[in-house]
């Protein structure tokens, strides 16, 4: 296994990842299908490529995209050929599914859950009994060395979706991280040819330090590293201006903002620049030995990223120990704990920065915990069918076409029908009750488990607003708002005062009536028992569709809760905890697109 893995490193020149690649080999020895799982720019589809070769696979690759059809990755009839000579094997156009499993090669599907779930679904037979059933054609089946290699971002990445358990059920895992510094400095060494490594050890360094940046969503690869190098070596000005003039030139298309930055992407690269590439940068400055290791204490690199330096994490955790006890949290649940108790620590802390690094930790968390809580999310989507015109995307209707064709002696491309999927509009009003009984980090995860779903579906326009004796509009419809920034103001917001419902419903009404999106509806999570304002229920029934999530206390009013959610027209569900609201949310949106409504109502739940 050692020679085979040296061999794949030579070959391909891949640095490091020998551990990576001998459980690679392993499963594809084994026949096991591989999901690789890493950010962007780690050497997923190259680790997946080379282990295929050395073995000397086929490679068949499919970029994953929303659009992909069951028909793109098994195969489909030709129009012409079948119009010619029917319905028969030699009009089919095998698709990469059918060619991998025909030739006992390797389908690598690059960002799996990036596809349509029905696309996903077509693996599931050929994975599990080794066949496809094609329409017309009959049960296509794999050859011996047939496997599906795939990958995915992780979790943490918020403009991506989970694959059903179902699927993730026959694959074997492979977590690729972000190499190290100095494999990093090798990797660029080797694909520049250049070998000033002074040179390129800073400008690693600068890369590196834009994964942690708290106005970047999305950190730049070591790709970016190659690209600076290059341009820096060939404008050979000084060291310090040619790595910045290159830093200015790369790092803008490999990094993405997030959408409340404070600064532009220019301003975030000068001030990397004056932090982490000084005139002498050297290679390999480590951090201080007394730092504590956060990622080992959260297990999760997105809190890791959002502390600073040792000496404060230190600080932090030493004033938080009493509120937040150390011994008894699990290392994964920490950065949690820090959010459940973040009310209390504000009142405890008086040092404004330790406080503005809890707040980071709590947002990250609860966006942490709600990704992993919401479970596989698509996006809502509706078919068109309509006559080809140039440049239009989309799969041939192959029946509507052929009946457009029938009987015509000369052909336009008019008569080709166009079937295409296009995400559905939809416009969500969350109202959240912000009295006495629901605490900063309760509100939190409840607009987290919002923010995240329209941030993955891309197709909800949202707004939130918060009520007690008044209802408060903390995102418009039309805002754009960083899901992080609207997480952290809620941490803000006391737990005090009534409950005006009535005001809640109206401020809604007033929203709603801002959009022209067609589909539109309102979500409120109150416990219903209101102590302010007039009868709420005249307002419920003015909206389109209104949904209730009931949070269960000893004061709830789940009569009240149904019945507004009756002359809504929607349903009313009752939870025991605010960690379930981010499945209830997500059943709701999926249940929505099939014109369903979910989960049973309370009255069903108590029969």
């Amino acid at each position: 296994m050692t020679e085979d893995v040296r061999a794949i490193q030579s070959k391909f020149g891949i640095i490091g990842r020998e551990i990576e690649l001998r459980k690679a080999l392993v499963a594809v020895r084994a026949g096991k299908h591989l999901l690789i799982e890493g950010p962007v720019g780690v050497g997923k589809t190259v680790l997946a490529e080379a282990v295929a070769k050395h073995l000397g696979r086929p490679f068949y690759r499919v970029d994953g995209d929303e659009r992909y059809t069951e028909q793109k990755l098994t195969g489909w009839f030709d129009p012409p050929l079948v119009i010619k000579n029917g319905y028969s094997k030699d009009a089919f156009i095998s698709g990469p599914l059918a060619l991998a499993m025909e030739s006992g090669g390797v389908l690598f599907i690059n960002e799996l859950n990036r596809m349509p779930e029905g696309v996903q679904n077509v693996l599931l037979p050929a994975m599990d009994e080794g066949k496809i059933e094609v329409p017309k054609i009959g049960t296509i089946v794999a050859r011996n060395g047939f496997i599906v290699v795939s990958t995915q971002n992780p979790r943490e990445f918020i403009a991506t979706s989970v694959l059903s358990e179902a699927l993730r059920d026959r694959f074997e895992l492979l977590t690729l991280n972000y190499q190290s510094e100095d494999e990093e400095v090798a990797i660029v060494q080797t694909h520049t040819g250049i070998d000033d490594l002074q040179l390129i050890g800073s400008i690693v360094k600068l890369v590196q330090a834009t994964r942690a940046h708290p106005d970047i969503r999305r950190g730049a690869s070591v790709r970016a590293a190659m690209s600076i190098c290059v341009l820096a070596y060939q404008l050979a000005t000084d060291r310090r201006a040619s790595i910045r003039e290159a830093a200015h030139m790369a790092l803008p298309t490999r990094i993405e903002l997030k959408d409340d930055a404070r600064q532009s992407v220019h301003e975030i690269i000068d001030e990397l620049l004056e932090k982490h590439c000084s005139e002498n940068p050297g290679i390999g400055a480590g951090t201080s030995s007394s730092a504590i290791n956060f990622t080992d204490l959260t297990s999760s690199r997105t809190l890791a990223a959002e502390v600073s330096g040792g000496d404060e994490t230190t600080s932090l955790l030493e004033n938080v120990g009493d509120i937040v006890d150390l011994k008894k949290a699990p290392p994964n649940e920490l950065g949690w704990s820090i959010a459940q108790h973040y009310t209390d620590i504000k009142k405890r802390l008086k040092d404004k920065r330790l406080l503005q690094i809890a707040k980071r930790i709590a947002v990250k968390a609860i966006i942490y915990r709600t990704l992993q809580l919401l479970g596989p999310t698509r996006r809502r989507m509706e078919q068109v069918k309509e006559p080809y015109t140039p440049g239009q995307k989309g799969e041939i209707d192959i029946e509507m076409t052929l009946e457009q064709m029938l009987g015509k002696t000369e052909i336009d491309a008019s008569d080709l029908i166009i079937e295409s999927k296009l995400p559905k509009k939809v416009a969500c009003i969350m109202m959240i009750d912000a009295s006495l009984s629901m605490s900063g980090d309760k509100l939190a995860m409840a607009t987290a488990s919002l923010g995240v779903l329209a941030y993955k579906l891309k197709s909800i326009d949202y707004s939130v607003i918060v009520f007690d004796s008044v209802a408060r509009v903390m995102k418009q419809l039309d805002q754009k708002v960083a899901v992080e920034t609207l997480v952290g103001d809620l941490l803000d917001i006391p737990a005090m005062g009534f409950t005006n419902i009535e005001d809640a419903l109206r401020t809604g009404i007033r929203e709603l009536s801002s959009t022209t999106v067609k589909d539109k509806f309102g979500i409120m999570i109150t416990d219903g028992n209101y102590t302010a304002g007039k009868d709420p229920k005249e307002l419920a029934a003015q909206y389109p569709k209104l949904f209730v999530i009931m949070i269960k206390s000893h004061d709830s009013k789940p009569e009240l809760c149904e019945e507004m959610a009756a002359l809504g027209k929607g349903k009313a569900t009752a939870v025991d905890s605010f960690e379930e609201i981010p499945c209830v949310l997500r059943a709701l949106l999926r249940d929505l697109a099939y014109r369903g409504y979910g989960r049973p109502s309370l009255s069903q739940e108590a029969s």
